[in-house]
């Protein structure tokens, strides 16, 4: 079993770690250029008294690039965002058209659909205020395969079914796997 546990990790009750990952159970075993299998969201609750690991799918849905808000690095989060993969596994990721955010309290999923022929990358979620978990902004790169350019896109965190805050058209294509964290300038 693989896992790529970016949705970040924090202790638990009664010293248990718990991890939110992208789990998948092999990758490029094949040798072929794309996945082997989808990867899906769940949640491993890691026990050393007892050295067990516990499962528990969060999502069934092939997605990717589980992020939070980074102030919770190494904390319990309540919001984790991530990025649809297509159904079939096409590594040109032809038809991974969504975004989602997991209500990890609830249970929920919300998704914002960007419609045919534009691919999200992965979105970063950047504070308002020092409130809230969900008080602010997603920012992320979303490709326009028909013309071959790339959207720069806000979306506000607490409506995000809802068309962005603000779209900035970059005249080129920006390719996807194009990862970066936001720093401040202090």
């Amino acid at each position: 079993m693989l896992c790529f546990p970016r949705s970040h990790a924090f202790d638990g009750e009664d010293g248990q770690v718990i991890l939110n990952v992208i789990a998948y159970a092999t990758m490029f075993a094949s040798g072929a250029s794309g996945l082997d299998a989808l990867g899906r969201f769940e949640r491993w609750t890691v026990d050393p008294s007892t050295h067990r690991v516990g499962r528990r799918v969060i999502d069934h849905t092939p997605q990717e690039f589980p992020g939070i808000d980074e102030r919770r690095f190494g904390r319990s989060y309540r919001y984790a965002y991530t990025v649809s993969v297509p159904p079939d596994g096409n590594p040109q990721l032809a038809g991974a058209t969504k975004l989602y955010k997991h209500d990890l309290e609830t249970g929920s999923r919300l998704v914002h659909e960007f419609g045919d022929d534009h691919l999200p990358g992965e979105f970063i979620f950047i504070p308002a205020t020092a409130g809230a978990e969900d008080e602010g902004w997603l920012v992320g790169f979303v490709i326009n395969t028909a013309d071959e350019t790339t959207d720069f896109v806000i979306l506000d965190a607490r409506s995000f079914e809802a068309a962005p805050v603000a779209t900035v058209r970059l005249p080129h294509r920006i390719p996807p796997g194009f990862h970066g964290n936001w720093f401040p300038d202090t």
